[in-house]
Formats: C-alpha cells, structure tokens, sequence
C-alpha cells in the first residue's frame, strides 16, 4: 500500500508549467504554462494527446464541472474558458481582471473566483440562459483580502480562502435563495508571515477534517475547519510551493524546493519521510525541484511538476509496502513478539540486532533500539572465564579431523565448514520465545546469544512507588475498587504472579544479553523451538547449521541438552553428522511431534523429536528438488510439509512426506519463505520480490515488489494483517497480508414470497447465477 513512481514526461513545453488539472471523463492530465498553452495527456500511457492555445498570459487554475461535463481554465488574462469533453472551447467568459484560483460551491451552484484584493461569486448556468455557463452579471464582491487571493476551497455551506496578504478567512454561505452573498465568520489576518500560496482541505476516513496552509515564510500549518492552529510544521529548505493530502496512504505531501517530497501524517504532525519507501530510492542530489503537486482520486495519483518542466506521476499501488525502515546492515534474519505492543526483531550482516517498536502516533513510524554486538561479545568472555576459572569444558564438540558419513556412500568427501573468526559475525537466525520472553540469535561464530528483559529493572520498575502514594490512596480511596492493589490489604507483594507479568513494563526496562550457547562449530543456520505445548515438561530448542550436528538445548536452564547421534552399527566416528551437506534450514510439526532439516545435498529429512538423540527416528527424505532447497515449512492449517529451492520451485509434500502432491514455479530462486497463518497461503521471497500463492488453487494471488536485492526473511503478523520481510537492501518493509475473497449467496424469495436457501438434495448449493454472487472482502 504505497504511493510508486508510475512515469516521467520529460517532454512537456519550452515554457514554465503553471497549472495542473484532469480532465475524469477523457481521463487526461491537464497542464497550464506560462504563455497560455494548454497540454494534455493520457493518464495510462502518457502519450500526448492535446495542445492549445486560446489563453494569452499564465494558464492559473484548472476545474472541472461534473454536472456541466465541462473543463474550466483560468488565465490572467480575465478569460474563463470552458472545454468540452471533445477538447473543443465550448464557452469563452470575459471576466476582465486577472483570476488566481478558482472553486466551485456545489451546494449553492456557484463559482467563486480569486482576484487581486477580492472574491466573485458567480451561479453557475448549465443551460447558458445567460449566454455563458456563468452568469457574470451582479456578480457578489467579497473584500475581506488586500492583495491577490491564491487560493479558494468549499466544503459544505462554507467557503475557505487564503491569499498573499497572510490572511485566512472562513465563510459561511448564505442559505436563503437568491442571495449569493459570502459571510465571513472567522478571519486571520496574520495566519503566516509572509504570503500564502497554497491552501488544502483534508478529511480522512475517520472525519476528521483539516485546513492545511503554506506559505512563502517556509511553514506549513494544519487548522481545524474553524481556523484553529493544530499544529506548526517547519525546517523546509525553501518556500513552500504545493502541497497535497494523499487519502489512501493518509499523508500529506509537501513541496518545497527539493526534487522529493516531505510527507506529514496530518494527524499527529509527524515528519513519515523516513519511514515510507515513495522517495526512499531518488536521488536527493537531482538537479530539479518539485513545483505544483496535485492528487487526483479518480487515478488514485499524484501528479507534481519540476524546475526542468517535467511531470513526474505517482500511483497508488495497493500491493506496495505500508512502512520501509533503513537498518544499518544488510537483513539476515527477522522474528517478532506477539504480545502487546508487539516488536520485530532483526539480525544482520554486522553482527547487531535491531528492535522496532511502531509508535502510538500513527502507523508509519517506528522507534529503533540495537542489540550491540559488543554487549553479546562481553557476555561471551565474561562466561568463557567463568569455565575457566572453575575448570568447566567447552560445552560443544570440535572435532579435530573431517569426519566420513555414512550418508554419502561414494559421494566424495565434502570439506568441514570452519568456524568464522572474523570481528563482525552476521546474524543468521532469530527465534523469540513468548513464554520465556526470550530473544534467541544464531550467530556466524557458532553461538546463539541469549537476549532477555533486565531483570533488574523490571523488578526496579515494578517496587517503584510515587512519593506519597499512602496520602492520595487514602485521599482517593472511595474512588477505588474493593480489589484495586492500591490498597494496603490489596498491596501487590511481588510474587502473586511470576510468569504472567506485565510486558510493558518488560519491554520499558529493555533487553540485555543474558547467556550464549556454545555448543557449534561453525555457522549456525536453524532455531526451532519445540514447547511445552507440545507435552513435554521444558522448552527445548533445536539447532543445527554447517557443521551438520543437530544440537537439543533446555531453554529453561540455559544447557545443552543433548545431541543427535545416529545408532547405526556402520557409521563409527561420524554419529554426530546429520545429513552430507550443511543445513540451511528446519521446522517443527507439533500435530505430528516431527522436524524436517533442509540440506544443501537437495534433499530433507524427517525425524521423530525426541528428548534422547540417539532416538530421533528418520521418518523420511524429501527429494525431488534440482537444486539447493533453502527453505523448509510446516503448514500447520493444512497438515503439509513446504519446500523451497534455488531451483525456482516451491513443493508441496503430504505430511508423511510420502509424496510431492504439487510444484510451483516461482521463476527464481526461492530465498525465504512464510506460511500465512490466517488462510494458510505460502509466502515466499522470491530473489526480490514477494509472491503469494493461494493452498487451494496454488495460484499466485499477489505479488509485493520494492526491495532492491534479495529477501532473507518473511514473517506474518496475524495479529496487524501484515507481513514483514528483510533484505539485503539493509531494509525492512512492511506489506498488507493477503485477504482472498470471499463469495456470498445473496438469498431469493421462492414463489411463496419466502427467502429460500440453496440448498438439499434437489437443489445443489453449486447451482448459482452470475446475480447471485455477492463479492466481499
């Protein structure tokens, strides 16, 4: 859901663009330049389809009259000239002074015009008793402004207008007939500093209605309908030469001497710019500036002219991201909690962590905090010296020498993975534990750091009480319940609730890094989490990586639990290896106690967890991928397994893993992959892009471009409708999730006059007309 650039018309005119319009009924982008030539052009394609030539000076304002079906240009030469949907002039109005704007109150069928120093109201005539489609004749004069009226907006029985002698002035209309009259009934004669040149009128989804202001004095100002500051936007490089409100992504956009935008949230006064991709990938350094900027919601587009006499065209897309936040890194790796407020986590190429936290005042931004890498290093050292100093091993394996497998019959002898050593050891998997509120990251090193709320805090944060807290729960006593904590038989003692605690007190005290497993020897790739849900009496995870063991860790001690090891009498000195190539990747199935562990070798295994190594059970391979399978996924909603390769293709296998019940073609390598847990579609990063497939059809059902390089990880979050993917590009973006749609009966009346239901053996409910069919989403 994002505003994308769609085209660029370079070749507009030899002359400074003036106006800007549409024409909805030709469905053609109207511009106005400085020596009264008039262009149009098609607002698909782009292509030039019009030029005239009937103005004499500046082309200043267009409009169009829906009940007329004509197009209104202004000039200042004091010519109105209205066009027909042929193009051709259908009516020529001599005002005889030079007119700024022009706005239609559709209420009291009238055309109000700005002057240097005074207002018109005109009422509009369709039928041209008049002679023009306006008639001039007596028209009403308003001189509440002293120098040129620039802009005029209606909204209801009320009239706004602001000119360049920084007043704004709200009236009301007059209701009773045949008076034409303007009553002003609020004025500010000093609403800028300096003159205003661009006026808006907002009204969001949630009526909430705004007058928003710039100005030559380089601020933009948002008031009330009744004219009261709400709130001061400031720090533009430049005058203020346009400005736009954008409905369906709900911002404001602001020109101002620079070749991007500067995008509001007109509600809580917000700078978004950095947190929406539109103009995250231009050039600050372009050698134009964007002058006129209109919003037509007829093409859902934001069309905007340049210095250099381009015009430049947005579109919405309803597939582009909502929010696009710039890390630091490159994005390896990306979890979440679920409870409230809910953050997202990442891991990159830097070794550092990110938590993003989307702030109350709208929904584009979000607060940042990293997890230095640093910090984990010192805890790393800190619990290296502590097993030295008591004479504790290291608690994983390092073998000394290549180890054959059993696994590889004659396949030739692939080399060990090293450890890597290197100060900067990306990030490569992120796991959280809601029930242990825990943060978990597998590291490049071999180590999967623990991070976890500063107990101390919390507790510091909990014990904290305001001075004189026992004089006002005395004072305000009657005001509280019988079972409020605030009174001293009710006082909280710290230990009525142990695990279920307060996670925003939690998340305000912060994370630290609290243990490191060590346990691998090189790159680890898999974190899966195996919990108490499952029926087992802790919470065990899952790793595994390129050094191709399969580590057991009881999360809930810190240990190391155990390891996999094969019982087979004919794999003396490789028992600990789990397959022949590194692994890329695993995943849980909890209905069937079972996890599967992608393997560069292009296959997947599947075995029985158990708590005892040496008793996880191959169940099955999965093979029939050509090339390196990255990804692997249960589908808990359908009870199937998901692969994804470097092949191109994603598979779908039954849950035995007995069969390959169907084969996606992604066109590209498959580099991440999500399964959607409200109607159990497949995500998938697809190199750069984002594509969805429906389980029931295996169609692809939406496809979400704007990373740049390829896409590491995809989560889904239920609880927002979105998904969240992270990049090479070193960001994040956040997209809305699929909704498919839904297909309801409407119910017909039988010949009894009763509503009847398809339904019952004689009447089979796939038996349904085209007007029966209701779509909703």
């Amino acid at each position: 859901m994002a505003m994308e650039r769609q085209a660029v018309i370079k070749d507009t005119h030899h002359r400074a663009v003036t106006a800007l319009g549409y024409h909805p009924l030709r469905r053609e982008v109207f511009a106005g330049f400085e020596d009264g030539f008039i262009k149009s052009w098609e607002a698909e394609g782009s292509k030039l389809v019009l030029t005239l030539s009937e103005h004499q000076g500046w082309v200043t304002d267009f409009l169009y009259w829906q009940e007329g079906k004509v197009m209104f240009s202004s000039s200042n030469d004091g010519i109105i000239i209205a066009w027909s949907t042929a193009g051709s002039v259908h009516d020529r109005i001599d005002i005889g002074f030079p007119i700024y704007t022009m706005a239609i109150n559709l209420r009291r069928h009238q055309l109000i015009c700005g002057f240097n120093g005074f207002m018109c109201v005109y009422n509009l005539d369709e039928n041209r008793e008049s002679g023009h489609m306006i008639q001039i004749q007596n028209p009403y004069v308003g001189r509440e402004h002293s120098d040129i009226v620039k802009c005029i907006v209606c909204l209801e029985s009320r009239v706004y207008s602001a000119g360049f002698d920084q007043k704004l002035v709200i009236y009301d209309s007059s209701s009773y007939p045949g008076n034409k009259g303007l009553n002003p009934v609020f004025r500010n004669p000093k609403a800028h500093d300096a003159g205003i040149c661009c006026l808006s009128l907002v009204k969001d989804t949630e009526n909430n209605t705004w007058l928003i202001t710039g100005s030559f004095d380089k601020v933009v100002k948002i008031w009330s309908q009744d004219g009261k500051l709400t709130h001061r936007l400031d720090g533009f490089i430049s005058t203020i030469t346009d400005l736009c409100y954008v409905p369906k992504i709900k911002t404001l956009w602001v020109a101002s001497g620079a070749p991007v935008a500067a995008l509001y949230d007109p509600k809580s006064g917000d700078n978004v710019s950095d947190f929406i991709g539109t103009f995250q990938a231009e050039e600050t350094e372009e050698k134009y500036q964007l002058q006129l900027m209109k919003y037509f919601p007829e093409l859902n587009e934001v069309v905007a002219s340049t210095s250099r006499r381009h015009l430049m065209i947005w579109k919405y897309n309803p597939s582009g991201c909502i929010t696009a936040l710039k890390c630091t890194h490159a994005v390896e790796c990306l979890t979440y909690t679920r409870k409230v407020p809910i953050l997202i986590f990442d891991g990159g190429s830097d070794g550092d962590a990110h938590k993003w936290e989307r702030l109350q005042s709208n929904h584009f931004m979000y607060s940042k905090e990293t997890f230095l890498s640093a910090e984990a290093k010192n805890k790393l050292a800190q619990l290296k010296n502590i097993k030295k100093e008591f004479g504790v091993g290291s608690s994983g394996r390092c073998m000394s020498a290549p180890i054959s497998s059993h696994y590889s019959f004659s396949k030739p002898q692939p080399l060990r993975p090293t450890t890597q050593r290197h100060t900067k050891a990306a990030l490569l998997k992120a796991q959280f534990v809601e029930y242990l509120d825990m943060l978990l990251l597998g590291s490049e090193d071999g180590n999967i750091f623990v991070w976890g709320f500063d107990d101390a805090a919390v507790n510091a944060l909990r014990n904290m009480k305001p001075v004189g807290l026992p004089d006002l729960v005395k004072k305000y006593a009657v005001l509280l319940s019988n079972d409020s904590e605030l009174l001293p038989d009710k006082s909280y003692d710290g230990h009525s609730d142990v695990v279920n605690h307060d996670s925003v007190t939690n998340r305000v005290a912060g994370f630290v890094c609290k243990n490191v497993l060590m346990g691998h020897t090189s790159c680890v790739t898999c974190l899966t989490l195996v919990g108490r849900e499952s029926g087992y009496p802790t919470t065990y995870l899952l790793s595994s990586g390129w050094d191709r063991r399969i580590c057991i860790w009881d999360l809930e001690k810190g240990v190391l639990h155990g390891t996999f090891s094969n019982t087979s009498p004919d794999v003396w000195g490789s028992e600990e290896l789990a397959c022949d190539g590194i692994v890329i990747d695993m995943d849980y199935s909890p209905t069937r106690n079972e996890f599967a562990y992608a393997s560069s070798d292009k296959m997947v295994y599947i075995r029985r967890f158990s708590e005892k190594g040496s008793e996880m059970k191959l169940c099955n391979t999965l093979q029939g991928h050509d090339g390196e399978i990255t990804q692997v996924k249960w589908n808990g909603p359908r009870n199937k397994w998901v692969t994804g390769s470097e092949d191109g293709t994603i598979r779908i296998w039954s849950g035995d893993g007995m069969s390959c019940e169907q084969v996606l073609n992604t066109h590209g390598p498959v580099t991440a992959l999500c399964i959607d847990n409200t109607n159990s579609c497949i995500v998938a990063g697809v190199q750069n892009n984002i594509k969805v497939y429906d389980p029931e059809n295996f169609k692809l059902v939406q496809t979400n471009i704007g990373h740049t390089d390829s896409i590491r990880s995809i989560v889904h979050v239920p609880e927002r409708d979105q998904y969240v993917s992270g990049s090479w590009d070193s960001t994040l973006r956040i997209w809305n999730a699929y909704k498919p749609v839904t297909r309801k009966r409407k119910p017909k009346e039988d010949k009894r006059g009763s509503k009847s239901v398809h339904g019952g053996a004689n009447n089979p409910n796939y038996l349904l007309d085209e007007d029966d069919i209701v779509l909703t989403l």
